[in-house]
């Protein structure tokens, strides 16, 4: 029984695993500053950027382009008065980081 215990935790654990790293990458780039998942911070949550990007044509370069340059990327939604910011003022997201965040909120459920 404890076996069964140990090996069905691994298992959660492992698949769980590309969404927490991710939700870990979006707390180092301080995404989570001004998001989160399922509520308005400062800005959108992650569910509803998911929502309004991913019925677009090319929803993850999109998402990549704003993450990269913030509000300066121009190519979609911003909500309310916050601006996102571009990479001077917050940590740099290189293409494989942008990639794997985008891939991550457009995997939301």
């Amino acid at each position: 029984m404890k076996v069964m215990l140990v090996t069905a935790l691994f298992l959660a654990a492992g698949a769980c695993g590309p969404a927490f790293a991710n939700a870990k990458l979006a707390e180092e780039k301080q995404c989570m500053q001004c998001h989160a998942v399922d509520r308005y911070v400062i800005g959108p949550s992650f569910e509803a950027i998911k929502a309004v990007y991913q019925p677009m044509k090319a929803p993850e370069k999109k998402l990549i382009d704003v993450m990269r340059m913030g509000s300066d990327a121009n190519l979609g939604p911003h909500w309310g008065a916050a601006r996102m910011p571009n990479g001077s003022e917050r940590p740099l997201i290189n293409d494989e980081e942008a990639r794997q965040l985008a891939r991550w909120i457009l995997s939301l459920p």
